[in-house]
């Protein structure tokens, strides 16, 4: 952009300024990001201080709606794929949990059919979720009336003011647009003192391909984001949180539980 560009007043000068400084500049530790490969016609940037990897520029919004549209179909009110299943490895996962969550008042980011949300409320004082699909969501209040379902963004959940002990998130982060979005929702709805539990791809992990343009996990629109551990832990200190627990895992996926410092 021209110098006399911003001198005439141009009005598009500081939205395009804006987007030129997203696209290089690191939304975790504010370090430089290079383009590093273009995938499924998405261009990858990676920061040259934490190794962030992300998609730069964000698609838009459209973009997203429109492919999740196109490839998840099926959920209705009275239907939900492989439920049985879902329900089942649901309750079993959910016992990990049992010491942050018996009695308290939990919330599952991203909670699809209900299904973790009704394992967890075996064990917890209540139990509620939060996710995009309408017609998940439909399935979920019809099949699990006993709890609190809502179909709505991030932000519009975050704006309720309600506060929870302990915050699921499975397969959620990689899938948002604006991290500082996901972890603000977090700060605001997870008490001081509680926990906050998040699974993603782990773009650290020693199984990931040296080629990591190659690893399934890599794709776009879909996945729009990924993680290390290193800079995974760095955001979550940037809202206040601490790790407090590493679930292991042997495939390349980060499982950890975080601690909202008072």
């Amino acid at each position: 952009m021209s110098e006399a560009t911003q001198e005439d007043g141009d009005a598009t000068a500081a939205p395009v300024a804006a987007m030129a400084l997203e696209n290089t500049t690191c939304p975790v530790c504010e370090c430089a990001t290079d383009y590093t490969f273009r995938k499924n016609g998405f261009p990858i940037r990676k920061c040259c201080g934490c190794g962030y990897l992300h998609v730069a520029p964000r698609p838009p919004v459209a973009t997203i709606i429109n492919h999740y549209l196109t490839n998840y179909r099926g959920a209705t009110a009275d239907f939900y794929p492989k439920a049985a299943s879902r329900r089942w490895r649901g309750f079993w996962r959910s016992l990990v949990f049992v010491p942050y969550i018996r009695g308290k008042k939990v919330l599952e980011i991203g909670c699809g059919g209900g299904f973790m949300v009704e394992a967890f409320g075996r064990f917890a004082r209540e139990a509620v979720g939060v996710d995009l699909s309408e017609n998940s969501i439909a399935y979920a209040r019809k099949r699990w009336p006993q709890h609190r379902f809502f179909a709505e963004g991030l932000g519009a959940f975050a704006s309720r003011g309600e506060s929870f002990d302990f915050v699921f998130s499975s397969e959620v982060l990689e899938h948002v647009l604006d991290p500082h979005e996901f972890m603000d929702t977090l700060r605001r709805c997870v008490r001081p003192g509680g926990y906050a539990y998040v699974s993603a791809p782990d773009a650290g992990h020693k199984a990931v391909p040296r080629d990591i343009s190659t690893w399934e996990d890599i794709c776009p629109p879909e996945h729009l984001q990924w993680f290390s551990q290193h800079n995974m832990v760095l955001l979550f200190e940037r809202y206040g949180f601490r790790l407090h627990h590493d679930y292991k895992s042997r495939t390349p996926a980060h499982s950890v539980l975080f601690q909202r410092l008072g």
